[in-house]
């Protein structure tokens, strides 16, 4: 088979210069755009045995490069007469579009999975994002987080107690001590009581901090001592609560932090340390859901670099992002967290069509 590359203005020229160079029996192989508004058409001819000589004839009208072609030849001119005109149009506003969706969709996925996000969740909110019209890849990703997860901070006049419950050395005492200084600076004064009462230095922790606000600290080392102090005297103000840390997943544990919520009408908030291995924040979330916890503060957001875990115990529990601190010191509180602010921590580093190839590595 001989091959031969062709170029002219449009498809009728060049079937007509094939013609001329390779015969009726040319087939077309392939067909591209070119430089300077040509097209390039590669055709092949099969070689055939050397016909006998021409036997004198009057001249006959040249050859129409035009005339109807064959079946097979008929199919592939209309084939690429649909390939150019497709090249040739004009791209439509919707095509870009979608391609911009789908690039957004690769650097929301690629940015999940540096954070170590499970693969459902990484699926579930690539395709929500794709929903998204316009903004950056970050909005995409807002749009997605919106969707599917609730964000619900705590009010400044919680209608309930409040008891942070979660496993141990996740710094819960730490945040008992910014609630109540936070409502202190508000004018809105929140009780502060601790149930741990047997761990080695927990209270004179609780208690250092609350000195420089003076501020008392209850204790209540069983059930009946934190019902007295709920239901006393003092029960139009409304409490923090510091409770020792449980094992999720051991029953005694769990029995115990149950008797100490159903002696008080708290409402009990999951505190968990950002940088938690994904699947087992999932696990924790569902197993403190199962006791009423319905709300969820995250701590140590300056200590980590994948928040995946995040998406996936609200998701699992379902829990409300509440809160998230980003710092061991109590003058430097908690922060309320929304849709938008977690998608900006997610996709600072990937928030443009192309990702710095350096973060890919570090993703490694």
């Amino acid at each position: 088979m001989r091959l031969r590359t062709f170029h002219a203005h449009n498809m009728a020229e060049a079937m007509a210069e094939i013609r001329k160079a390779l015969g009726p029996d040319a087939i077309i192989v392939s067909s591209r755009r070119a430089a300077r508004g040509m097209i390039e058409v590669v055709a092949a001819v099969e070689n055939l045995p050397p016909a006998p000589p021409p036997v004198a004839t009057p001249a006959a009208a040249a050859p129409d490069p035009l005339r109807p072609l064959g079946r097979d030849e008929d199919r592939i001119e209309a084939l690429l007469a649909g390939r150019l005109a497709q090249i040739n149009a004009p791209e439509r506003p919707e095509a870009e579009e979608t391609r911009t969706q789908d690039a957004f969709a690769r650097q929301i996925a690629r940015a999940l999975e540096y954070h170590r996000t499970p693969r459902r969740h990484i699926d579930k909110l690539v395709r929500v994002a794709g929903a998204f019209s316009g903004g950056s890849p970050s909005d995409a990703l807002a749009h997605a987080l919106s969707t599917t997860l609730r964000f619900a901070p705590l009010p400044d006049q919680p209608a309930r107690s409040i008891m942070l419950v979660g496993t141990p050395g996740v710094g819960k005492t730490v945040v008992t001590a910014k609630l109540a200084a936070r409502a202190a600076a508000n004018g809105t004064p929140l009780r502060v009581v601790t149930t741990d009462t047997l761990k080695a230095g927990a209270t004179a922790q609780l208690e250092a901090y609350l000195r420089a606000m003076n501020q008392p600290l209850g204790l209540a080392a069983t059930p009946a001592e934190l019902a007295k102090l709920e239901h006393g005297g003092a029960r139009h103000r409304r409490a923090v609560i510091d409770t020792a840390g449980v094992n999720p997943f051991d029953e005694g544990d769990m029995t115990q932090l149950t008797r100490l919520l159903a002696a008080a009408d708290v409402e009990p908030v999951l505190v968990m340390a950002a940088g938690t291995d994904a699947h087992d924040a999932m696990d924790t979330a569902r197993a403190f859901a199962r006791l009423g916890v319905r709300r969820l503060i995250v701590t140590r957001l300056d200590a980590t670099r994948r928040l995946g875990a995040l998406i996936a115990a609200a998701d699992a529990g379902p829990l409300a992002l509440a809160e998230v601190g980003a710092s061991p010191f109590v003058g430097q509180g908690l922060r309320a967290i929304d849709a938008t602010e977690l998608a900006r921590l997610i996709m600072q580093d990937y928030d443009h069509i192309e990702a710095d190839p350096h973060v890919e590595e570090a993703a490694q």
